[in-house]
């Protein structure tokens, strides 16, 4: 979009003047204190294309800001400015073209229905079958087993030690040595068929074996490999799994009873589950949303999500496995359809929320920012613009607001 701006020579010069006599104020000549010379020896010594150049970009930040406000636009991108006429001095007014990207506009159709038919077609009530509740009292009771060193053979559920090395043509393998303490043999942490060949084997002894890696594994150079290892067993330990009583679970929080400590189990998994629930639930309106409108964003809103979806897996991801050999524009045409779904799922929140004049309070977006800050992961990233942060933030409590809204129809 492009629209032209006129200033007249006054309303220019309101800009100007304040520039140009902080600039002559500030002109240091021999023989004079600042801001004592004459005034056309003054004139001479001071950048008239600077004083220019700063009373316009001051002139056409306010200028935009104007328009921006009179039609209710949010800018992508900052604006490209290219000056008509006028020239460095203030006899002239001043005349510029802005070429603005626009925040787009999203045509949604009757989000009310398409919301409610999902959400009454659609939402289920958790419910906990007893296996799943076992599975979960079972899963504790094993954080809790006391573990019993064994001079003895080791086997499936027994707890082990080693330290293991792997070798590809005889040449040590990236990324596949170290150790691998009170693992449980059996439970599938390592490459299948790896953990078959410690079974029967104790603790002492010294293993030599190969293992094919799967035809589908992730890293493309391995699949289908023969990769040697040579391991250490250096502890086989027995589990003693401890007894559920009420005795047990006093131990584990405010239960005094076992059906206490059930019940608490199953809410936790109801939960859980019901989180899941209304995540499918929120992602299944989005799409439906995105279905049914008309969303027409400009390239520049997906470059510089790409630009920040590339940055972010680089940083997240190894060098030595995240195919960094993979080129950048391979790399950004394989995220290019998230980077489009991320965008036209902000658009249509967003739209929403104008609509609806949903707005975050001041005190739910600071809660928001300092819910980061606190964040443990906050420390390793670099630091990061305030305002930046905020606007991040204020999103994520926008979006969380809409959606809130939205499940309010059914």
């Amino acid at each position: 979009m492009e629209t032209e701006v006129t200033l007249s020579h006054q309303e220019f010069l309101n800009y100007y003047q304040p520039v140009y006599d902080q600039a002559l104020s500030s002109v240091n000549l021999k023989g004079f204190r600042p801001g004592t010379a004459p005034k056309d020896l003054a004139d001479q010594a001071v950048d008239k294309e600077k004083i220019f150049n700063e009373a316009t970009n001051k002139a056409v930040r306010d200028a935009l800001q104007e328009i921006n406000g009179d039609n209710n636009w949010q800018l992508v991108d900052q604006p490209k400015i290219e000056v008509l006429e006028s020239e460095p001095s203030a006899d002239f007014g001043l005349k510029f073209k802005a070429t603005l990207t626009v925040f787009p506009e999203v045509k949604l159709e009757n989000h009310q229905k398409i919301v409610k038919k999902i959400l009454n077609d659609n939402v289920k009530d958790s419910v906990i079958s007893d296996d799943e509740l076992d599975k979960s009292i079972n899963w504790i009771l094993n954080s809790r087993a006391k573990l019993t060193r064994a001079n003895k053979e080791a086997k499936k559920g027994d707890v082990i030690d080693i330290d293991f090395s792997g070798f590809l043509d005889g040449k040590a393998l990236d990324g596949a040595s170290g150790k691998a303490d009170n693992f449980v043999l059996g439970e599938g942490k390592f490459i299948p068929g790896f953990e078959d060949n410690i079974i029967s084997h104790k603790e002492g002894d010294n293993l030599e074996f190969s293992v094919n890696f799967p035809k589908d594994y992730w890293k493309e150079d391995l699949r289908d490999k023969k990769i040697d290892f040579k391991v250490a067993l250096k502890g086989v330990f027995e589990r003693q799994m401890p007894e559920l009583t009420d005795e047990f679970v006093k131990g584990l929080g405010s239960f005094q009873t076992v059906e206490e400590f059930k019940n608490s189990v199953r809410e936790g998994i109801k939960k859980e589950k019901d989180e899941r629930e209304k995540e499918r639930i929120r992602l299944k309106i989005v799409d439906e949303l995105i279905k049914n409108s008309q969303i027409d964003f400009p390239r520049i809103m997906i470059d510089k999500t790409l630009d920040n979806m590339v940055a972010e897996y680089r940083s997240m991801v190894p060098l030595s496995e995240n195919k960094k050999s993979e080129d950048e524009a391979s790399l950004r045409g394989r995220l290019e359809e998230k980077a489009k779904k991320d965008i036209a799922t902000n658009l249509v929140l967003y739209q929403i929320a104008k609509d609806q004049k949903i707005e975050p309070a001041p005190d739910e977006v600071e809660a928001e920012v300092n819910k980061f800050l606190t964040h443990s992961e906050f420390s390793k990233r670099p630091k990061i613009d305030p305002q930046r942060l905020y606007d991040y933030s204020y999103g994520i409590v926008q979006n969380q607001k809409v959606f809130e809204y939205l499940e309010s129809l059914k």
